[in-house]
């Protein structure tokens, strides 16, 4: 394989975090603090719902992942076999760092960048700027520890 460039890193990052909030969280009521799967409505209760300003706008449903995605995910976050999670390699660049985990969940929303850093007063090109020296960091330091690309 060729290696890691930042351009994968950032997509490999972005995709971990999808997993992780596709995988976790919590699903059912609020009292139980659990995972319940979602349940159908019939229509009669959707009726009810609708008339009392109760209805849930916004049903989450969960997404079966495969175990090498969810491997891949671990392997970004957490760490694997030795290796730390991928934040690590660029922990002494704080702003870097916050640059693309922030990149990465703006990404998974469809937040566009550049109207986010404006709402935020944030410079997009220092932002953009950061978030591209952290992937460049981590790129550099999965190719020099021998970890193949995906």
């Amino acid at each position: 394989m060729a290696g890691w460039t930042p351009t994968l890193v950032k997509n490999a990052m972005v995709h971990a975090f999808e997993v992780l909030l596709d995988t976790t969280g919590q699903v059912g009521p609020d009292w139980f603090k659990n995972n319940w799967p979602e349940y159908r409505v019939e229509f009669s209760d959707e009726v009810a719902q609708r008339s009392e300003g109760t209805v849930r706008t916004i049903t989450r449903v969960r997404v079966q992942r495969t175990a090498r995605e969810i491997s891949q995910m671990e392997t970004v976050l957490i760490g694997h076999r030795g290796f730390p999670n991928w934040g690590m390699y660029v922990s002494d660049e704080p702003a870097a760092k916050r640059a693309l985990v922030t990149w990465c969940f703006w990404e998974i929303r469809g937040c566009h960048t550049e109207v986010e850093c404006q709402r935020r007063g944030w410079a997009y090109s220092t932002f953009r700027r950061r978030r591209d020296k952290a992937a460049q960091t981590i790129a550099q330091r999965l190719n020099h520890t021998g970890i193949d690309s995906w």
